[in-house]
């Protein structure tokens, strides 16, 4: 297992679930961070220093402990407008972006793009469109894709943005299971990818090296399962 997966000038850590820290040179972009409560966790929410927080949906564990530490840090919440709108009323700075919408930052930019995926906030209200985010961050490009069915969509970010790194949910039920998420990834085209989303809510019992083993033995591309 990968503790720090290092790419050019990026370095990439796992909270674990489908939460990571991305750091280039002074920023640390904390996408999903759900921590309190997370099985896999070994961070609390007081030990990670943000510059910016990026969430894909407000289901609790992806939007975790994002507002405690966007206020610990004084990092904005970039997210879909529903989603965005709780994390303010919580007391949260927040930048408000639509699916489809791009936001530039000092290190980079970050694209949501359309989940397959829907439910409600901790308040019982629709958090809106989930979404995958596409990381821009010059020389490193990385495709999150969040929880999501498998969709056609993947083709042409493959096509397009042709990402380095992708982030893929394996886990069944919620999202992809292996199957789909090897497609998934053919389709990408990524280098490298770090399966996701297999530790809650998953369909039985999922193994990320079954996953691993499925995806090099059939494809060149690296997988690397990741540790907290």
């Amino acid at each position: 297992m990968t503790d720090i997966l290092e790419y050019k000038d990026v370095k990439i850590r796992y909270l674990g679930h489908s939460g990571f820290i991305i750091s280039k040179g002074e920023h640390n972009i904390v996408i999903d961070p759900f921590l309190t409560g997370a099985p896999a966790a070994v961070k609390k929410p007081s030990d990670i220093r943000a510059s910016d927080i990026l969430l894909t949906h407000g289901h609790q564990d992806h939007l975790g402990d994002a507002v405690e530490i966007s206020k610990n840090n004084q990092a904005p919440i970039t997210a879909v407008t529903e989603l965005s709108v709780y994390c303010a009323e919580q007391g949260a700075q927040t930048i408000m972006v639509p699916v489809g919408g791009t936001w530039q930052y000092p290190w980079g930019s970050a694209q949501f793009r359309y989940a397959m995926h829907s439910g409600l906030l901790p308040d019982g209200k629709p958090f809106g469109q989930a979404a995958s985010i596409f990381l821009n961050l010059g020389s490193v490009k990385i495709y999150d894709l969040g929880d999501t069915a498998l969709q056609q969509d993947f083709k042409l970010v493959g096509e397009i943005y042709k990402p380095d790194i992708a982030f893929i949910p394996i886990g069944g039920r919620a999202n992809m299971n292996i199957n789909e998420a090897l497609i998934a990834a053919g389709w990408l085209g990524a280098g490298i990818v770090v399966p996701i989303h297999y530790d809650l809510y998953t369909e039985g019992s999922v193994d990320p090296f079954e996953f691993k083993n499925k995806l090099e033995s059939t494809t060149n591309i690296q997988c690397r399962v990741m540790q907290p």
